[in-house]
């Protein structure tokens, strides 16, 4: 059975449109871009983070 990996939901506000984005393999950040104009996010983990599963990107 295939492992689940772990995901944030990014609204990209550039195109109006939402994606998902991965973890890294070093297990560092999420790490994604917009699927309509390559828009690149990056977002850390860490101590001291929140809970939100869900932002927006501009």
């Amino acid at each position: 059975m295939a492992e689940k990996r772990k995901f944030l939901g990014v609204h990209f506000q550039c195109c109006n449109v939402y994606s998902r984005v991965y973890v890294n393999k070093a297990g560092t950040r999420y790490e994604g871009s917009c699927p309509r104009c390559g828009k690149r996010v990056e977002m850390k983990i860490g101590a001291g983070g929140t809970d939100n599963r869900f932002f927006s990107a501009r």
